[in-house]
């Protein structure tokens, strides 16, 4: 039986939430309209009186976890704001890791047109020229879902990752790979997040070298 009662209404807010969550149970490769449509209570046919197509699902599902995310905080300096925006988009990315796919993948919907707007004027307040602010808003943007992209494509548990690494490890000459050792035993002992908000920080601060 599907989780939803038949009962309620078939809205477009309800068909994206619960795809949403089945994505987020899920995960996106396992939603399908007939999957959706079946959690829903309804015939697929139905589906489309809310949703224009798949497409238009997975556009609208980016928009709404989109949409939990605060536009930048005029009210802070334009490096807090930049910062803490990249952290929110991050925050998303962990908890919808399905997003970060689609965020590159689908025509951007009317919420994430208004974020990219608000981030775009964050730059142009420091008085970046119009090519400057296209490549600082990328420059962060693309640290924060090339991370998760790279991060969403190791195949394995952190249990596995360790006996691999540690067999790894093993075949290496001491000798030789001295600093590609050092570096396999960060990988596997470091903090993350302190490295994401490294490299965050270190874009940050080299865009804003002489802009105050």
């Amino acid at each position: 039986m599907p989780k939803e009662t038949l009962r309620k209404p078939l809205t477009r807010d309800r068909v994206l939430a619960v795809a949403v969550r089945m994505a987020d149970e899920s995960g996106i490769e396992k939603l399908s309209m007939r999957s959706l449509a079946a959690e829903l209570g309804f015939e697929v046919m139905s589906l489309y009186n809310h949703v224009e197509n798949k497409e238009d699902l997975l556009v609208g599902m980016t928009d709404l976890v989109a949409a939990t995310i605060p536009l930048p905080d005029p009210s802070l300096s334009w490096r807090q704001a930049v910062r803490a925006h990249a952290m929110e988009l991050r925050a998303m990315f962990l908890q919808h890791p399905w997003a970060v796919n689609l965020w590159i993948a689908t025509v951007p919907g009317p919420v994430r047109f208004k974020l990219m707007n608000a981030e775009l004027a964050t730059w142009n307040r420091i008085g970046l020229p119009g090519d400057e602010a296209h490549h600082a808003y990328h420059a962060v943007n693309n640290h924060v879902v090339g991370y998760h992209i790279q991060s969403g494509m190791i195949p394995m548990r952190p249990d596995q990752l360790d006996n691999v690494a540690s067999e790894l490890i093993e075949t290496l000459d001491p000798d030789r790979h001295q600093h590609v050792i050092r570096h396999i035993h960060q990988h596997l002992d470091g903090d993350h997040g302190e490295s994401f908000e490294y490299v965050l920080d270190l874009i940050i601060d080299g865009i804003g070298t002489n802009r105050g």
